[in-house]
């Protein structure tokens, strides 16, 4: 565990840095960010991509949406809960089709974020299986830690798959100037498989 420095420093300073990006240097990351998830072996084989809907100046997801369909692949986003102590997070699959131009199974959440609503299935742990998993993050370091926004939604839920056993592959998109050496994590903190950056 790296004690130092602080998150609230490093999550300014890493947003300053990505909003530092001109129209041009955002465009032109995207493409290599999404070309190079394209290629990645576990993108090709997985059955399933669960992904999220860019906020706060994150890399562009809505392509991702596009080339899952184009590829016949399902498509699942997140969903966040409330009510217990802690909150939690579960995905749903999308229908067939671009969320983006139908966007009628989607509905705004708590936190400003587009989510499916409850006519679309809710996936349960074994639908996971062979899945990848975009997970977002401000900056990530060298062996695949991340800062996220500080809700925990992630963490606990990939420790929920860990502990069932499910295989899957987790993904960080990530702009080149968001990258660290190390950052500060906790014991219950997991890393990311795969950085893919641009």
């Amino acid at each position: 565990m790296i004690p130092t420095p602080d998150k609230k420093a490093l999550r300014a300073h890493y947003a300053a840095l990505r909003d530092s990006l001109t129209g041009d240097e955002r465009l032109e990351a995207e493409a290599v960010i999404l070309r190079r998830l394209f290629s990645l072996p576990a993108w090709r084989e997985a059955p399933l991509i669960c992904g999220y809907v860019s906020m706060r100046g994150e890399p562009d997801t809505s392509p991702i949406w596009e080339q899952a369909a184009a590829e016949g692949k399902g498509y699942a986003l997140p969903v966040t809960v409330t009510g217990a102590r802690e909150g939690r997070m579960i995905f749903r699959r999308l229908p067939p089709g671009d969320p983006h131009s139908d966007p009628r199974h989607l509905v705004t959440a708590r936190f400003g974020i587009p989510e499916p609503d409850e006519t679309c299935p809710t996936l349960a742990l074994p639908d996971f299986a062979g899945a990848v998993i975009l997970v977002p993050g401000l900056v990530f370091d060298k062996a695949g830690y991340r800062l996220g926004y500080g809700g925990g939604y992630y963490d606990r839920f990939l420790a929920t798959l860990k502990e069932a056993r499910i295989p899957v592959t987790t993904v960080g998109l990530v702009f080149a100037r968001c990258r660290a050496e190390t950052l500060p994590h906790e014991p219950f903190d997991l890393p990311v498989d795969l950085i893919v950056e641009g």
